[in-house]
């Protein structure tokens, strides 16, 4: 549905305003994609192998492009080429696909942690990806690094990173945006892990 929105809205308008839309699809199901090869290679040799690691490293850095959509919402404004309505829903609609794709994904890996560990233990570590996906949305957003960067310009990344983490007061909308994102992100996820658990509470009652 969302490239169909955005490919009518190119043709329509003869324009590439979201042409960002493509590309934040891939790399949400590269997330997936990402967190269901590190699932299998965790039951296949465990956690400690270098590609479970270096799996779980990558699908950790993709993660937060699936909810960086969220903050998509900042390219609506009335510019006369279509009805604003219509690029409101086609953003409602890479948000949907995004957030659908991040939150399985995170489940997928969280599921793996609960048949390792306590069920309390596997939650902290599932916030603990919201967490550093929230701060990665910041970093993003605000100071426009990207995933790529890691690989690109990973000095320059790391500057900004350890700046903030350094003087947090110096930067109070690091910590404003981040817990923003942090709290709304564990709600929906909360939401989302609390329905499949009384979904398979309901069938094995059944």
């Amino acid at each position: 549905m969302c490239l169909g929105l955005f490919i009518f809205r190119v043709l329509h308008t003869h324009t590439l305003r979201y042409w960002f839309i493509p590309e934040n699809l891939a790399l949400a199901w590269l997330s997936l994609g990402l967190a269901w090869l590190f699932t299998r290679r965790v039951t296949i040799e465990g956690w400690r192998s270098w590609q479970s690691v270096s799996l779980g490293i990558l699908w950790l850095l993709f993660l937060p492009n699936t909810w960086y959509v969220l903050t998509d919402f900042i390219h609506v404004y009335p510019n006369g080429e279509i009805n604003e309505l219509y690029d409101i829903t086609l953003i409602a609609s890479l948000i949907f696909a995004g957030f659908t794709l991040g939150l399985t994904s995170l489940y997928l890996v969280h599921r793996e942690l609960s048949s390792r560990m306590r069920p309390l233990q596997s939650y902290l570590w599932a916030e603990g990806a919201i967490l550093l996906s929230s701060f990665a949305i910041y970093l993003g957003r605000d100071l426009r690094w990207s995933t790529w960067d890691v690989v690109t310009n990973p000095g320059g990344l790391i500057v900004s990173i350890t700046d903030r983490i350094i003087n947090p007061l110096s930067h109070t909308d690091t910590l404003s945006v981040t817990a923003l994102m942090f709290v709304t992100l564990s709600v929906v996820y909360f939401a989302f892990w609390r329905g499949i658990q009384l979904l398979h509470s309901s069938k094995s009652s059944k």
